[in-house]
């Protein structure tokens, strides 16, 4: 199959961004029929310039807590299954930022905004796992499954009381910089398990990862 064909089949920005229009849309919606202003979700003590800077500090801790745990179980079954799911993704360029930036917006306005507000954290957060059991392929009970879904909710709730104590724009702010993190190990794990190193033509390589 071509490099261009496979790559159509990829999931690129014009759906995820779509995606993310929809889930505002729905928190937009969810606000009409409650009464509730669409801009009070994001009232906070802080200042935009205070959650950027409370955002950014977190985000540091987060990814280096994150590479740490992939450090340690990199090469178990569960973690190598999150690898073939974002294999599914086209990380190529400026991607994994504008991939990132549409699951942090998208997915923090609509959870930890509108629903949070809504059904509270804990159900708000069932719901932010159900909305990733296809991207994590949760097609049956076992541990692997468990596992993925109980990060997930964990992860949910960290950001719910980001979101909570400092504010959704820090909490969005720290779900892009986590999952642009994320995007780019990816990249580069796959880039480097897909193509092999090459001596004659070293350009390629450090284009590929």
């Amino acid at each position: 199959m071509p490099a261009s064909e496979a790559s159509e089949k990829k999931i690129g920005l014009r759906r995820q961004w779509s995606l993310c229009a929809l889930m505002v849309f729905a928190a937009f919606l969810l606000c009409v029929a409650t009464k509730t202003p669409f801009l009070s979700l994001f009232a906070s003590r802080f200042s935009f310039t205070q959650q950027a800077i409370i955002a950014l500090g977190l985000s540091v801790a987060a990814c280096l807590n994150a590479w740490i745990s992939y450090k340690l179980v990199a090469k178990r079954p569960a973690a190598q299954h999150t690898i073939e799911s974002y294999s599914c993704l086209d990380l190529r360029g400026w991607n994994p930022i504008l991939l990132a930036a549409a699951a942090g917006i998208g997915e923090e306005i609509l959870f930890r905004g509108a629903l949070q507000t809504l059904l509270g954290v804990w159900l708000s957060s069932a719901l932010f796992v159900l909305a990733h059991a296809r991207a994590y392929r949760f097609n049956e009970l076992n541990r692997r499954v468990l596992l993925q879904a109980a990060g997930l909710f964990v992860v949910s709730i960290l950001l719910a009381a980001i979101a909570h104590y400092a504010g959704l724009i820090s909490a969005i702010v720290v779900h892009t910089v986590v999952d642009i993190a994320g995007l780019n190990t990816m990249r580069h794990i796959l880039a480097n398990r897909l193509t092999p190193y090459d001596s004659s033509n070293p350009t390629r390589n450090r284009d590929a990862a």
